[in-house]
């Protein structure tokens, strides 16, 4: 993996702490990851064109769809990755927001039944507590370990994988988010710009 760092990025990373430091978590959401044209693209008009044609594949609306993650900063917000560019071996992060698709992940979850019915050390049992722990209770489903079991599963594979052939996100890995509104997409990304704050722009 090679991380580029040009002046450029130097530059867009000082400007983000900067920004960090400067702004509420709730306002540095706001200005910096829902409401822009995320760094993967080159503008405005790209950016629409991209999401239409993926939100037409996937059956949801296009302003359901949001790009986070690194690919809409140019780094990485996790306090793990210390400020990491968006590199050639970046994946795209996709929140997508739809209480229907959600419901459909949920109920699928819901039938897997108790979790002591559950067989020890199966992909089921490991889902049903991921999700039970972190997710679920949060209003998000993380499709990207579990797509191909959902009911919707194929199709959105299918979207995912002809948005990988368009520019600018040729031959990325696509990873999938699932929000039940736009509140649970907020509050998520609130909590990670916190958790940021916390752990490497300490008082």
């Amino acid at each position: 993996m090679t991380v580029e760092k040009t002046p450029r990025a130097l530059a867009d990373a000082v400007h983000l702490r900067s920004e960090l430091k400067r702004l509420p978590p709730e306002e540095f959401v706001n200005y910096h990851v829902l409401d822009r044209v995320p760094w993967i693209f080159s503008g405005r008009d790209q950016y629409i064109g991209w999401k239409t044609a993926l939100a037409l594949d996937l059956k949801v609306d296009p302003f359901a769809i949001h790009i986070v993650g690194s690919a809409c900063l140019g780094f990485s917000l996790s306090p793990h990755k210390d400020f990491r560019p968006f590199h050639s071996a970046s994946d795209i992060d996709i929140a997508v927001v739809s209480s229907h698709h959600f419901d459909s992940a949920w109920r699928w979850l819901r039938n897997l039944g108790p979790l002591d019915s559950l067989t020890k050390g199966s992909f089921e049992e490991d889902m049903f507590k991921w999700h039970r722990k972190n997710l679920v209770f949060e209003g998000t489903v993380a499709t990207d370990r579990l797509l191909g079991h959902l009911p919707f599963g194929p199709g959105w594979r299918r979207a995912l994988s002809k948005a990988a052939q368009r520019e600018p996100t040729v031959d990325r890995d696509m990873k999938a988010r699932i929000y039940r509104d736009f509140e649970s997409l907020r509050e998520y990304q609130i909590r990670s710009a916190k958790a940021t704050i916390a752990e490497i722009l300490p008082d």
